[in-house]
C-alpha cells in the first residue's frame, strides 16, 4: 500500500484519536471533519476510500457521491443512520462493533435511575442556590424495587445484573433469546405488557427497528403505574417522543430519564427540558474506555478493508463488494 494513498473520513468527535494511530502507521491519510454533511463532506468523500460516521446520515446520495468507497465502520453498535440498501446496491461493506460500550451505557443507565430516584441534579442546583435538606430531594430506595428490561442483549443483560445487585426483582422481555439468557442476568423472563405493567423502572435496550419504532407510545404508557420512572439509553425513536411529555403532564407517570432521541439534538425545549425529565446528550456509551474500544474496533474494521480482506461484524451484504480491488 503506497503512502497517503488511501484516505479515511473520520466525522465523530467521540474518535479517540489521541491513542489510536493505528490507520496513521499504516500510511492512510485520516481527515477529521464535523459531523455533518455539509458542503466540505461532500466534497472529501468523492476521494475516500474508507468512513467512521458518527450520527450523521451516511444517505445513498452521499454513497453515490464516492466512488473510492469500501467501507463504512459505524463507530459503535447502531448503524441504522447508514442506508443499507444503497450500500448493497453500490458494493460498500458497512460494519458495527457489538458490545464495546456496553457497561458504559449499563453504567449509564443506572446513572440516570440514581439521579431520578435521589434527585441529585435538583439538589446540587438547589445548593448552588444556598438551599439545603429540602424533604422534596430525599428520594427513596431501590431494593425491592421492580425494575423491568426490555431487550436482554449485552448490555440490558449488564442492566439485569445490575439491578440483582441493588437487590431489585427484575422483569425481562425478549421473545429472541433462550431461558439460559434469562437465567445467566438473573431476570425473569415476561410479556412485554408484564414487563411495562408491573415495571417501577422501565428501562429500553433495544436497537431501533421497524419492530421497535414507537414501541413506546401512548397506550403503552397508560399501562404503566403513575409512580414509574422510564429510562431509554437506546434509541431514538423507541419512544414516541411527544406522547411521553403528554404521560408526564398529565400524571401518566412520575418521571423519565433520557440520552436519545428522535431528532437529535432535539429542535425544541419540549423533551430536553421537561422539569420531570433528565435528558443528556446520547452520551452513555461514551466513557474513555468505550471510546477507545470504538474508535479501535472502527480502525481495525477499516484497515481489513483496505487490505483487501473482510473484516468481521459486516452487517449488510454488498453486491461485488468493492474491499475486494484493494491491498
Amino acid at each position: 500500500m503506497g503512502p497517503a494513498r488511501e484516505k479515511v473520513i473520520v466525522t465523530t468527535n467521540s474518535f479517540y484519536g489521541a491513542k489510536v494511530k493505528l490507520l496513521e502507521e499504516m500510511g492512510v491519510e485520516v481527515q477529521f471533519l464535523p459531523d455533518r454533511a455539509d458542503d466540505r463532506f461532500l466534497s472529501e468523500i468523492g476521494t475516500a476510500h474508507a468512513l467512521i460516521p458518527g450520527l450523521t446520515p451516511v444517505t445513498s446520495r452521499i454513497m453515490e457521491k464516492a466512488p473510492c468507497l469500501v467501507i463504512v465502520a459505524a463507530h459503535g453498535v447502531g448503524y441504522n443512520n447508514i442506508d443499507l440498501q444503497a450500500a448493497d446496491e453500490m458494493g460498500i461493506l458497512v460494519t458495527n462493533i457489538p458490545g464495546v460500550n456496553a457497561d458504559a451505557v449499563a453504567e449509564f443507565t443506572f446513572g440516570l435511575i440514581l439521579a431520578l430516584i435521589r434527585r441529585i441534579p435538583h439538589a446540587w442546583e438547589e445548593m448552588r442556590r444556598g438551599g439545603w435538606r429540602l424533604p422534596e430531594f430525599w428520594g427513596f430506595d431501590l431494593r425491592g424495587k421492580t425494575l423491568s428490561i426490555i431487550g436482554l442483549g449485552r448490555i440490558g443483560s449488564r442492566v439485569s445484573k445490575l439491578g440483582v445487585a441493588f437487590g431489585m426483582e427484575v422483569l425481562a422481555c425478549d421473545p429472541y433469546l433462550p431461558d439460559q439468557a434469562f437465567r445467566e442476568a438473573g431476570a425473569k423472563p415476561v410479556s412485554r405488557q408484564e414487563a411495562i405493567s408491573r415495571a417501577d423502572f422501565l428501562t429500553l435496550h433495544t436497537p431501533l427497528t421497524e419492530e421497535t419504532r414507537m414501541m413506546i407510545g401512548a397506550h403503552e404508557l397508560s399501562l404503566m403505574k403513575k409512580s414509574a420512572l422510564l429510562i431509554n439509553t437506546a434509541r431514538g425513536g423507541i419512544v414516541d417522543d411527544g406522547t411521553l411529555v403528554k404521560a408526564l403532564d398529565d400524571g401518566v407517570l412520575a418521571g423519565a430519564g433520557i440520552d436519545v432521541f428522535e431528532t437529535e439534538p432535539p429542535a425544541g425545549p419540549m423533551v430536553r427540558s421537561h422539569p420531570k425529565i433528565i435528558s443528556t446528550p446520547h452520551i452513555a456509551g461514551l466513557s474513555d474506555e468505550a471510546r477507545y474500544r470504538m474508535s479501535w474496533g472502527a480502525s481495525e474494521r477499516v484497515a481489513c478493508a483496505l487490505r483487501g480482506e473482510q473484516p468481521p461484524d459486516v452487517v449488510n451484504e454488498p453486491r461485488n463488494p468493492r474491499y475486494l480491488r484493494m491491498g
